[in-house]
């Protein structure tokens, strides 16, 4: 892993154990004083200096939707209809990013859209932001701290003026905390409800990047299921057998949130301050173009819930994925997975590396299983990483077209 600079590494010991240590009364403590200082009119947005606008965010370039999950939280869906032929037979797909990240990770640059190589080969794609990320309901600390969306070049309401472009953002700090139960429990069924009534399909396919194939992986292994036909996973994991790089990761990121929650940072500090993690951790430096490092250090971006940041903690120090209780193993669940699975992450990925994959290829249910590490080994030009196999520079030449085929069955 590349150096840290001097202030990242006083961060990590100023943050130190923070994701263990940041307990139910301490983030009850802040999300009161969240609320009070709210009561008191201190997040009300002041006119901002003239000549300075509010924060813009480059948004996913497909029709934007809302939807309810069961527990009351508004997420939003970007459509991106085909831009060929519609393929016969292809079941809808669901893009789900990861942790940290929202669907704006799908549709960074033509040069790695996933979202758009689909669509322009006969695909039906929709990309969800998750609870706390993208345009869907999050906390934010000003009102005018919320992302605006810029779609060709203008700010401008969609989807027939049911969504604001700052979406679903508030001020209240309920809305500041979930776990990865909730992602799970909620936003998949959710998602999956939505797509299905739209597009009138039995089934979707669901490709997730990270978290994102995690809580497709939990919900099926937990709830059943919702009318997911075939789950693609990169980088996706359950077991974590050397916790140290996320421990360090969730720090930053904890860190982070709790200034975030105090008022202390926002804006563009708030997106510098998570840069050090997005470089040093998630990528091959060799496999990446700079201008998408800027961009996941920004209009992709999103920080976590405390909760949601706990339980990965557990993760990384029990080495296997619990529900924030710790009473009910994920990872002894998967073998309750029997739909197609596609698994698979790059050779160098330092979060969920390829022994992680190869416990999940051995546990699921599943008999149509496949296992791919994209690596010189398997026949990559690069050993990618945890991002760069799906952001990087040879992600549209070496990484779509073997997700692709598989998404049609190999035909």
């Amino acid at each position: 892993m590349p150096g840290r600079t001097p202030f990242a590494i006083g961060s990590l010991v100023l943050a130190g154990l923070l994701v263990a240590s940041v307990q139910a009364d301490d983030l009850e403590r802040l999300l009161k004083k969240a609320a009070r200082n709210a009561a008191q009119g201190t997040l009300n947005p002041a006119p901002p200096p003239r000549g300075v606008k509010p924060q813009a965010t480059a948004a996913p370039r497909g029709e934007s939707h809302p939807l309810k999950t069961a527990d009351g939280w508004t997420l939003v869906i970007h459509h991106y209809r085909p831009t060929s032929a519609p393929r016969a037979g292809a079941m809808p797909v669901i893009l789900c990013h990861g942790l940290t990240y929202n669907a704006t990770f799908w549709d960074l640059d033509p040069s790695c859209s996933f979202a758009e190589y689909l669509a322009a080969r006969g695909y039906d794609v929709w990309a969800v932001d998750l609870r706390g990320s993208g345009l869907s309901q999050k906390w934010v600390w000003k009102a005018d701290e919320a992302p605006e969306m810029i779609l060709g070049g203008a700010l401008r309401r969609i989807s027939r003026g049911k969504l604001a472009p700052t979406g679903y953002a508030t001020v209240d700090p309920k809305a500041a905390n979930w776990s990865l139960d909730h992602h799970i429990a909620y936003d998949v069924p959710a998602a999956v409800k939505f797509v299905r009534t739209h597009t009138g399909a039995p089934e979707v396919a669901w490709v997730g990047h990270s978290m994102g194939g995690i809580v497709a992986i939990g919900h099926l292994a937990r709830y059943g299921n919702p009318g997911i036909g075939r789950l693609a996973t990169i980088g996706s994991q359950v077991t974590m057998p050397n916790g140290q790089l996320p421990l360090q990761f969730l720090a930053e990121m904890a860190g982070t949130r709790k200034k975030q929650l105090l008022g202390q940072v926002g804006g563009a500090e708030l997106m510098d301050a998570t840069k050090t993690s997005v470089h040093n951790m998630f990528f091959n430096v060799a496999n990446a173009d700079p201008k998408i490092y800027e961009a996941l250090s920004g209009p992709a971006t999103d920080i976590p819930g405390i909760g949601l940041m706990q339980q990965y903690s557990i993760l990384a120090r029990r080495g296997e994925l619990f529900d924030a209780g710790q009473r009910v193993s994920y990872a002894k669940l998967v073998d309750r997975i029997t739909i197609p699975i596609f698994i698979s992450c790059g050779a160098s990925d330092q979060f969920a590396p390829p022994i992680v994959q190869k416990y999940l290829y051995d546990h699921v249910g599943s008999t149509d299983k496949t296992l791919v590490i994209f690596g010189q080994a398997g026949g990559c030009s690069v050993d990618c990483g945890h991002d760069d196999s799906l952001v990087g520079l040879k992600s549209r030449a070496e990484v779509f077209p073997v997700i692709e085929t598989w998404l049609r069955g190999g035909k």
